[in-house]
């Protein structure tokens, strides 16, 4: 399968971002792994970042649908290069700060470039995208990194940041009512400022996202009454 094959199978799965970057590069990745593919979709509506919590006797369990539609894509995509013989594995949601980290591999792969908000900025859509990856053992050519940087370094980001998260050193974790992992201060936080649409969904703070002017203005609508 040919490099220019795989991004058309990755469009028709909504994965409208691909991109490679080598994987040498990145000390996690499985040994084995010549290329990572970086995937993206369009995260144009918030519908797309809410958590959803749920608590079954005594499992729980969390989900958001954009990382298992990521997560889903890549699969496909490793199953396509299975059948050709090739090795491939998707990345997990959950081991992406383990084995790789995301923004820096889609900067790499050259999706876009680090902004203030220490998010990946695309070109077309800003911030506004969520991020998966695939390895495998075919060599496919790397992209090369964005050149220009058109994040245009506005502040509104800092600005907009409800618990002043971000600053001009970067992000404060520890600040961030996004945090997965929150100690009991964040908690009451998170349930002060964040949305619950549904007893079991939580709407994830995104105003890092939201305020960004890079792809703000790319129309929308709902075309389902079509």
């Amino acid at each position: 399968m040919t490099k220019d094959e795989l991004r058309g199978e990755a469009r028709g799965l909504g994965l409208e971002l691909f991109g490679v970057a080598p994987g040498g590069e990145f000390p996690g990745v499985p040994a084995w792994s010549r290329s990572v593919v970086v995937l993206g979709m369009p995260a144009l509506d918030p519908a797309l970042d809410l958590e959803l919590y749920v608590e079954e006797g005594d499992r729980r369990w969390w989900s958001k649908w954009a990382y298992e539609r990521l997560a889903a894509g890549a699969a496909r995509l490793a199953l396509l290069l299975a059948a050709e013989g090739h090795r491939a594995q998707p990345l997990a949601y959950e081991d992406s700060l383990a084995v790789l980290d995301l923004k820096a591999a889609a900067v790499r792969a050259g999706l876009g470039v680090r902004g203030l908000n220490t998010l990946v900025i695309t070109r077309r859509y800003g911030p506004r995208v969520r991020l998966g990856a695939l390895f495998t053992d075919l060599e496919l050519e790397p992209d090369q990194p964005v050149v220009d940087y058109y994040c245009v370094s506005c502040t509104l980001c800092l600005a907009a940041c409800p618990t002043g998260a971000l600053g001009l050193d970067g992000l404060d974790r520890s600040r961030c009512i996004a945090e997965f992992e929150p100690d009991a201060a964040m908690v009451e936080l998170q349930k002060r400022l964040c949305q619950f649409p549904t007893p079991h969904t939580r709407l994830q703070c995104a105003a890092c996202v939201t305020s960004c002017p890079v792809g703000k203005r790319l129309p929308t609508r709902f075309w389902g009454f079509d």
